[in-house]
């Protein structure tokens, strides 16, 4: 049977053993051989690895309006290539294995078994899966959230709740020694803490502006969070430790060697609790000072840089001074400064009143072109129609090419068509854009539950895609590497057009 005071601090255990399992739900993983391979048979490496992706899908996916899908990730694993010394070309397997095997445990849930407290039982407790999948895009849940915010978010700001949580925790075990430690180190971190206010203040009221608004925010920030709720909890440590010093004094036993040491602590423990409940109201309630100072020399400076100043000494007395007697036709213009300043008439009130003459359609040189919302709605429609009829082609050549170069489909097209992609540089721009994303992945795209918004003449691959016949769509993945090569291409209107060669490899 379970004593009370070993209840007392099992209390929650499960809660303990969830981040364990956590981190062995993790661990607990099998490598097939290609990516032990492919990552040179070093866990230590992998495992960096798949902390590295689960912190870009965090990042991703709290960003507003961002999502984070499988073609991000890989993306993300193409930069690391040189880093971990892989063919970017695995990117792509390396983001299936990370993502289904690992992140998704291809589906499973395991179990743990794992001691209760409240019915001192050992049940099983599962772990959850720590990614799931919205729409095509990946989220992490809520456990993962738990898992990267202990490995580093939640440091230094707990620093002071650490130090008391810990002088607290020596106290009811009666190690008093240790305890004087802690107690030692609150008083250290509330004076360098009030050392940096005093610090910061005195370089305001020197010259605010080598002073940040960042640095400043830090402060006050840090005062808050670490002083805000700590007074009443170290009040509670201080009627503790009374407690155990009125018990060694009430105890009928003689007064020996370690008793002595022992009320010696606990009196100095005492001590440096009331120095920190003192000093942190001190710096707690400086820092609505620290505010306030910090407000009125921000105010203080920006009016002092908008009012300005005028010397009449450098300004007027001295050129005055210089001035020969054949240069006093100038002399006005010494005191142009004092004068109202005018400003030139460019309208007149019967501007406004007189007759309005239509715009001109068509503006000489200015490249200023005005067109009504139908014409705007036309050409929208006319670069929409070219990206679908460049998606077109370049997927019919793949059709019956499975590995080819992008010059190579270029001898294929007509010569009117090509003039007519070359409009406004859409081939190129297409072709740019299809090799950011490095791999076009045509079977995902096809099991997606897809919304197709009508783009405004953006380029869209979702949307060309849409628009083609299904037969055509039915490849795997499209792969794109940039050549060497340089190709020159020329429109009607006899403009250069330099862009790099690509490969284009389909797998079907």
């Amino acid at each position: 049977m379970i004593s009370a005071e070993s209840k007392e601090f099992l209390q929650d255990f499960e809660k303990r053993m969830r981040f364990v399992n956590l981190i062995k739900y993790w661990l607990q993983r099998s490598t097939p051989t290609e990516i032990r391979e492919l990552l040179h048979n070093d866990d230590d490496k992998t495992d960096n690895l798949i902390l590295m992706v689960m912190v870009f899908i965090m990042d991703s996916t709290l960003r507003y309006g961002e999502s984070c899908t499988k073609q991000d990730i890989t993306a993300f694993l193409r930069e690391l290539a040189d880093v971990y010394d892989y063919e970017p070309e695995s990117a792509k397997m390396l983001t299936d294995y990370i993502v289904t095997d690992v992140l998704q445990s291809n589906g499973k849930v395991r179990s743990f078994d794992t001691f209760y407290s409240s019915d001192e039982q050992f049940r099983d407790q599962r772990s959850l899966i720590l990614l799931e999948q919205q729409n095509g895009s990946y989220v992490l849940t809520n456990e993962a959230y738990e898992f990267l915010f202990r490995t580093k978010e939640i440091d230094s700001e707990l620093d002071f709740s650490v130090n008391r949580f810990k002088l607290q925790e020596f106290i009811k075990r009666g190690n008093y020694g240790k305890a004087l430690r802690e107690s030692r180190e609150l008083v250290s971190r509330v004076r360098n803490l009030k050392t940096r206010m005093d610090d910061f203040m005195l370089r305001c009221r020197t010259n605010i502006s080598e002073v940040s608004i960042d640095e400043y925010e830090e402060i006050v920030t840090q005062v808050k969070d670490s002083f805000e709720d700590e007074n009443k909890k170290l009040s509670d440590i201080r009627t503790l430790v009374s407690a155990k010093l009125q018990a060694i004094a009430d105890a009928q036993i003689n007064q020996n060697e370690n008793i002595g040491k022992t009320e010696q602590e606990i009196r100095e423990i005492l001590e440096n609790i009331d120095t920190v409940i003192s000093e942190q109201s001190r710096v707690f309630n400086q820092k609505f000072s620290l505010s306030e100072l910090y407000a009125n020399l921000l105010d203080d400076s920006f009016s002092y840089l908008q009012a300005g100043r005028f010397d009449l000494e450098q300004e007027l007395l001295l050129p005055l001074q210089k001035m020969k007697l054949q240069d006093t036709g100038n002399v006005g213009k010494l005191f142009a400064p004092l004068y109202r300043p005018s400003f030139p008439q460019l309208f007149g009130l019967d501007f406004f009143y007189s007759r309005q003459n239509a715009v001109r359609e068509h503006s000489k040189d200015d490249d200023i072109n005005i067109v009504s919302e139908d014409n705007a709605e036309t050409a929208a429609d006319i670069r929409n129609r070219r990206y679908v009829e460049i998606i077109r082609g370049l997927l019919s050549f793949a059709d019956l090419n499975a590995d080819f170069c992008f010059s190579d489909y270029l001898e294929s097209v007509p010569k009117e068509q090509l003039q007519e992609q070359l409009q406004e540089k859409s081939l190129p721009d297409v072709m740019l854009k299809l090799y950011g994303l490095g791999e076009l992945d045509v079977a995902g795209w096809r099991s997606e539950q897809r919304n197709i918004i009508v783009p405004v003449g953006e380029f869209d691959l979702s949307y060309c895609l849409s628009e083609l016949p299904e037969e055509l769509v039915q490849m795997q993945t499209i792969l794109i590497q940039k050549l060497d090569e340089v190709i020159t291409l020329s429109d009607d209107a006899g403009n250069n057009i330099k862009i790099n060669d690509f490969k284009i490899e389909v797998r079907r």
